[in-house]
């Protein structure tokens, strides 16, 4: 059982795997979230032009590559010491330009009314923006776990 324990406290495949926890723990959650907001509050799933198999498959690739986006991004400005911006900003950032791409190609549920869109607008940014957090939240326990683990480093 110790040398399991070693193995993943002191083995160089740590950090690859903050980054494998970070994007799929990020990816879940906004997966998790866009079913809540599409599926029970808003029901607008049911109103998807396209096959829903097709449907589904695409938009799991969407947000795989979401959630890739949101951890290489983050991890590449906190390596770069650019940690200006917050991870859950960035995740908003990215959000706000999810959805002017959405908005433009005028992919939506055909649901009408200006409001709609503010809201949908507005929930595809708290939907990234926590993202953003969850990636940032496994960074920051990743480097204190390696502040524990070697302190002299």
């Amino acid at each position: 059982m110790e040398n399991v324990v070693h193995y993943f406290w002191h083995n160089s495949q740590m950090p690859r795997t903050r980054y494998l926890i970070a994007f799929f723990l990020s990816t879940t959650v906004m997966m998790m979230a866009s079913l809540l907001w599409h599926g029970i509050l808003l029901n607008d799933l049911r109103n998807i032009p396209q096959p829903e198999f097709l449907f589904f498959s695409l938009w799991s690739l969407l947000y795989l590559v979401i959630g890739l986006v949101l951890t290489i991004g983050i991890s590449q400005l906190e390596k770069n010491g650019i940690f200006i911006l917050k991870p859950w900003f960035f995740g908003v950032l990215v959000g706000f330009f999810l959805y002017l791409i959405a908005f433009v190609l005028g992919i939506s549920f055909k649901t009408n009314g200006a409001e709609h869109i503010v809201v949908d607008f507005l929930w595809q940014m708290i939907e990234q923006g926590i993202g953003g957090f969850l990636v940032g939240f496994v960074f920051y326990m990743a480097r204190k776990r390696d502040q524990i683990v070697n302190p002299d480093a």
